[in-house]
């Protein structure tokens, strides 16, 4: 049984509808969840944990 033209092993992102499609995208920009997430602020909650987990990394780790 022969394989169809469109199988491949690999998928390929090229031709003109995929080129057309990323230069769509790329001028669309960033979506504004996206920008909202990276602008949201450190909460005094998550920056306890993250020193928490520091610290607790500190104490278990072998002291070189």
């Amino acid at each position: 049984m022969t394989r169809h033209l469109i199988d491949r092993a690999s998928p390929k992102a090229e031709g003109a509808r995929v080129k057309h499609f990323l230069d769509l995208a790329r001028r669309e920009g960033v979506h504004p969840a996206v920008q909202e997430l990276g602008q949201r602020p450190v909460t005094t909650r998550t920056a306890r944990k993250v020193q928490e987990f520091l610290r607790i990394d500190r104490q278990e780790s072998p002291a070189t």
